[in-house]
């Protein structure tokens, strides 16, 4: 499974996604011009960016941000430098980094258009 976010604006998603967490495309539709979807490794998973501003096969209109219901979960080489490029790139620090009890060192991120992402430094990669 694979986590697809919508959002108002690809690019601007896409820039936050690459700079932020490291994302590398994978995977675009269309093929040429400007994409309507696009699948972004990000360390050893992945997140597909979709435009979500016309009604989806079930006929409604994703709401990018309507509401808190999902975190999107992401391992990254370096937490830090994830934090201090979410600025930069669109996104923004909703709760800087900290040393959890069960070992792991987290921080939460909101992309550009508001969806909350849980960062967690991967303890397999050297940052």
């Amino acid at each position: 499974m694979f986590p697809i976010v919508n959002c108002r604006d690809l690019a601007v998603a896409r820039t936050f996604y690459e700079r932020a967490l490291g994302g590398v495309e994978a995977y675009r539709f269309p093929p040429d011009g400007d994409p309507v979807y696009l699948t972004l490794r990000v360390g050893a998973g992945q997140v597909a960016l979709a435009l979500g501003t016309t009604p989806a096969m079930y006929g409604e209109v994703p709401l990018p941000a309507s509401g808190h219901a999902v975190d999107v979960c992401a391992y990254v080489p370096d937490l830090d430098a994830a934090v201090a490029a979410a600025p930069a790139a669109g996104g923004a620090v909703a709760v800087p980094p900290a040393d959890m009890p069960w070992g792991e060192r987290v921080a939460y991120l909101r992309d550009p258009d508001g969806t909350m992402l849980l960062i967690i430094q991967d303890e397999g990669v050297d940052a």
